[in-house]
């Protein structure tokens, strides 16, 4: 068992940092489904009583002897601070509500932006767009928004509050998505895949446009937040998607400008990488050093990006939702001791689910990865 020197708070900073470290920190992904299905009640009533999911994940962190930091403060389904908000994404189907109330929340894609919104968006701006388009994307009045959003923000706050009472430290104050990511949900994936091949200076015109506006918003819900980092959800711009040459002009530029901006501003950006990104990880190396964590789902090769990103920049990953959910202890441990082993080298590594703690999560796998970031450290 290692020697800890550090605070949980010191550890996740250093690991970031790619300093010296007394053992690496783990931070899962975590949001309502693990705990709701564990404790025995409802993925809709951790859904729609928000205070009783985000406390039944402090109860398991109490549970299993806590851990050093959270990728996200509270749980996903809690509507945290997204900056593309404004524009109908399409239709949430709600456990209890439009499923059954142990089912996942899914998302109903819908084409809400048209081809023809393109020229306002290039005229206007991304602010300018969505308050001519207000009452098309968002008919509640402003002071109905402006209440919600002010009681979700001071959710968001207490959830980053009550980690920081417990020593431990979050790395997103806010959320944003890609450009491409915007398009990609708010036009569909086949009509931004579509409009790419077909009009690309017109898209690439149209994402320049929105940059500025998503970057002034993002730093602005930072800093009403406290929490000086934010996750980039760039989850359809990899290769799994799309070639090399979509990616270099439809993706990477834009995504590249963000980072650069929040990193200006002392931001640490949490690149949240679902889907294959192998191929891509070697642009990352011209992102600003030591204040980017890529963190990654399973499904990108681990040990090829620690490869390509040693000494640059934080990995954060990725015990895979299947190991965790009907896998063995023992098979998790093996595999948490090979990430740091391999990845946890010369440090720059926060142990991670892969993306989300899945549903189907053993509570004994999960202590299994918890118990094995603090007890094995061979560097």
């Amino acid at each position: 068992m290692p020697k800890e020197t550090m605070s949980a708070m010191e550890r996740m900073e250093a690991a970031v940092r790619l300093e010296p470290l007394d053992r690496i920190p783990g931070a899962p992904l975590m949001d309502v489904y693990f705990p709701a299905r564990y404790k025995g009640f409802s993925i809709a009533e951790g859904i729609r009583d928000w205070k009783k999911g985000f406390y039944s994940i402090l109860e398991i962190f109490d549970e299993v002897g806590g851990w050093d930091g959270m990728i996200l403060p509270g749980y996903s389904l809690a509507t945290t601070p997204h900056v593309h908000s404004g524009i109908s994404l399409g239709k949430n189907l709600v456990p209890g509500l439009d499923l059954d109330r142990n089912d996942l929340l899914q998302f109903d894609e819908k084409e809400a932006l048209k081809r023809e919104d393109y020229d306002d968006i290039i005229d206007l701006g991304w602010h300018g767009f969505r308050l001519k388009h207000k009452d098309r994307f968002n008919p509640t009045e402003d002071e109905q928004i402006l209440a919600w959003t002010r009681r979700q923000m001071e959710k968001y706050r207490l959830e980053l509050q009550t980690w920081r009472d417990r020593g431990v430290r979050s790395l997103c104050g806010a959320i944003v998505l890609s450009p491409l990511m915007i398009l990609s949900t708010t036009r569909t994936l086949m009509e931004i895949t579509k409009d790419i091949y077909r009009i690309p200076d017109k898209v690439e015109a149209v994402m320049e446009a929105m940059l500025d506006d998503l970057i002034s918003d993002t730093i602005e819900a930072v800093r009403l937040s406290g929490e000086p980092g934010v996750m980039l959800i760039m989850e359809r711009g990899g290769c799994f998607y799309y070639p090399l040459k979509i990616y270099e002009r439809f993706e990477y530029p834009q995504m590249k400008r963000m980072v650069e901006a929040f990193a200006a501003e002392g931001i640490i950006t949490v690149m949240h990488l679902d889907q294959d990104y192998t191929e891509n990880v070697p642009y990352f190396k011209d992102l600003p050093e030591k204040m980017v964590v890529a963190e990654l789902d399973g499904t990108t090769d681990i040990f090829k990006a620690k490869e390509i990103l040693k000494g640059h920049m934080c990995i954060a990953g990725d015990v895979p939702a299947a190991l965790l959910s009907v896998g063995r202890p023992d098979e998790v441990e093996a595999y948490c001791r090979k990430l740091i082993d391999v990845v946890g080298q010369d440090g720059g590594f926060i142990l991670s689910t892969g993306c989300t703690c899945p549903v189907e999560c053993k509570m004994d796998n999960f202590k299994a990865m918890i118990e094995t970031v603090r007890n094995y450290y061979p560097h």
